[in-house]
């Protein structure tokens, strides 16, 4: 009867340390999803004509896909979502005629590469 309730008591403590073990990971899961940069909305008013990449000065990334490539590993992740998204903008065919030639150029490059 002894030995019985050890195995019982030894099975319980054994869940518990389990369910907390998972708790923690899923703790830590959530926080590193929380940690991800969301995306603002992009809309043809934060997406102007005249500053279509916002603060990122894409001026040196060259106009062929391997310069746009190199270019982009210099880039922080948070930077390259950001174009990314831009980009999507851009290129949309709605879109596309407000932004001038070199800048959808830079977009299908980014893109392409991406």
């Amino acid at each position: 009867m002894k030995s019985h309730l050890i195995q019982i008591a030894a099975a319980g403590l054994l869940v518990a340390l389990a369910s907390s073990t998972a708790s923690a990971q899923r703790a830590n899961i959530t926080a590193a999803v929380d940690a991800i940069p969301r995306p603002e909305l992009l809309t043809a008013n934060t997406v102007s004509p005249a500053w279509p990449f916002g603060t990122i000065d894409v001026s040196r990334a060259g106009s062929s896909a391997e310069s746009v490539r190199i270019w982009s590993l210099g880039r922080t992740a948070s930077e390259r979502s950001e174009l990314n998204g831009r980009c999507q903008f851009i290129t949309n065919p709605v879109n596309a005629p407000r932004y001038n030639p070199y800048d959808q150029q830079f977009c299908h490059n980014f893109m392409a590469v991406g």
